[in-house]
């Protein structure tokens, strides 16, 4: 039997780890056991959570689990798997724990030897990113401005940049900025540099705005730096946690006279079709990304602001809510 810490939110900033049995004797054949190495904090989803922000949709906030980006190793297999060994590393959705079972089907891609459970465990945030920019149809030299600089919004200024766009982006913090600098972005400016932002661009604006931002001031400047016939791809939820409105974001001006088109970005096929028309699905596109990493054209020590044992998470989380020193996101190492 295994015991495994599992990492539970019981409500609003109380955050508790679990114990729970894994019965390693009697697994199903195509079954794996597997042992955390490290995970990373999606800042966006798992502060909102800790912060207590309403829930996206209608459904009982807490309690609930915290995390999705993981990379553990194998240390049983059942007796089906084939494709699977013991002593692999593999990019999972499991929650912040210890110990996980979970079927192969499950496991999204195996880490390739050259890149460390670190950099690897930042896979589906740059994923986030690529499918924004996959989706927002973006060709080489198009002007892209990024809309606020978390972890997100810096993995579309690497994807966007990848795929030789002009890429501007918009943050009053500087350190996302100094990283989106280093990162290739061609410049980065204030929320109250607009209009140098829109002079640089010239009369045709910005052919995509990758937005990750959720307050309504923000989904205007959006709608103000998109070009015509644009595309904004959103990232973040715009008024979330914002009960008034102030800004109409359906506003005529914008959305009918531009005929801009507003699409959600954050989804990809799980996995390609059987006649391959799927090519640029969720499983294909993370080896794509670890690749990248392995082969150094994307570097997630630029968003890793530091490493923390398992047993903080709580504290990575409060540092991440008071946003002292700009922190991006932490990764949590299950061996300390």
């Amino acid at each position: 039997m295994i015991k495994a810490k599992i990492s539970k939110l019981l409500a609003p900033k109380k955050l508790i780890f679990e114990e729970e049995i894994l019965d390693d004797k009697n697994l199903l054949p195509e079954e794996i056991i597997c042992k955390t190495l490290v995970s990373t904090i999606s800042p966006g989803t798992e502060v909102a959570a800790y912060n207590g922000t309403p829930p996206l949709r209608p459904i009982k906030a807490y309690p609930r689990l915290v995390g999705y980006c993981n990379v553990a190793e194998i240390i049983a297999v059942g007796s089906g798997v084939i494709e699977y060994k013991v002593g692999q590393r593999i990019l999972t959705f499991s929650s912040h724990r210890s110990h996980f079972i979970t079927k192969t089907k499950e496991v999204l891609a195996i880490i390739p030897d050259g890149v460390s459970s670190q950099l690897a465990s930042t896979a589906y945030i740059y994923h986030l990113g690529y499918v924004a920019v996959l989706n927002a149809n973006i060709k080489y030299g198009s002007p892209v401005v990024v809309l606020g600089l978390g972890v997100v919004g810096l993995s579309a200024v690497t994807a966007a940049k990848m795929a030789g766009a002009k890429v501007y982006a918009i943050t009053n913090h500087d350190v996302p900025k100094r990283v989106a600098l280093e990162m290739g972005a061609n410049e980065v400016f204030k929320r109250n540099e607009i209009l140098s932002l829109k002079s640089l661009l010239g009369s045709r604006l910005a052919d995509a705005v990758i937005t990750t931002s959720n307050t309504w001031r923000d989904w205007e400047l959006a709608l103000d730096v998109a070009g015509m016939n644009g595309k904004i791809c959103i990232l973040g939820f715009p008024g979330r946690g914002t009960e008034d409105i102030p800004f109409n974001p359906l506003d005529s001006r914008y959305l009918y006279h531009k005929q801009l088109q507003l699409q959600a970005v954050g989804h990809a096929p799980e996995d390609n079709d059987s006649r391959q028309f799927l090519k640029f699905n969720e499983k294909d596109n993370l080896k794509f990304i670890l690749d990248e990493i392995n082969k150094k054209n994307i570097n997630p020590n630029l968003i890793i602001s530091g490493e923390k044992s398992w047993s903080e998470l709580n504290d990575a989380y409060k540092a991440l809510l008071k946003r002292d020193g700009s922190p991006l996101t932490f990764i949590l190492n299950w061996n300390k």
